[in-house]
């Protein structure tokens, strides 16, 4: 009777980590894949124009409905996503359909307009459907576009406070002159 149960236990075991496995595996097969192909990384100055163009490939052996391709940001420094209405880059692609295996490249636009870090992704919704897909990000460092001289900055915050209370010193003596005077 325990040789039963044993071998019950195991079999019921197998079934259950090969179930798993097979959920893991659905997991990762998407559908779609999207690369983005250009540009890999941008650093650049508030006001850059840039054009992410991406590769969105269905790999399944069904066409797919209509989709919609658009960008995607977060902002790392703050933590927080962007509204994209600010950069000009709100507007999706509207794609009518991918045949199987059928890839097609998309052409979006964007205009980077504050100083900060980014991770800037492509993302494809299903219009029909409530899956959505996305492409490895690609890091954006928009610098900030002030020339100062830090060495200027260090004596200007050093010598002014020096030099306004010199002269609050002088006033302050001045007046008390005055009133002994009298």
């Amino acid at each position: 009777m325990k040789k039963i149960l044993a071998l019950m236990l195991i079999m019921l075991l197998t079934l259950s980590t090969y179930g798993m496995v097979f959920a893991g595996e659905a997991v990762n097969n998407h559908p779609l894949n999207i690369e983005i192909l250009s540009p890999t990384s941008v650093k650049d100055y508030p006001g850059l124009e840039q054009t992410i163009k991406a590769k969105i490939t269905n790999n399944s052996n069904v066409p797919t409905g209509e989709l919609l391709a658009y960008i995607t940001m977060a902002d790392i420094r703050k933590n927080m996503t962007v509204n994209l209405e600010d950069y000009s880059a709100d507007k999706p692609v509207v794609i009518d359909g991918l045949k199987a295996n059928e890839s097609r490249t998309v052409d979006l636009p964007v205009r980077f307009v504050y100083t900060s870090n980014y991770k800037l992704y492509v993302t494809v919704a299903y219009k029909e459907s409530n899956i959505i897909n996305s492409s490895l990000s690609i890091p954006i460092e928009i610098l900030g576009n002030t020339k100062i001289d830090k060495t200027m900055v260090v004596a200007v915050s050093g010598i002014e406070p020096l030099l306004l209370l010199g002269v609050v010193g002088f006033i302050f003596l001045k007046r008390r002159r005055k009133f002994k005077i009298s």
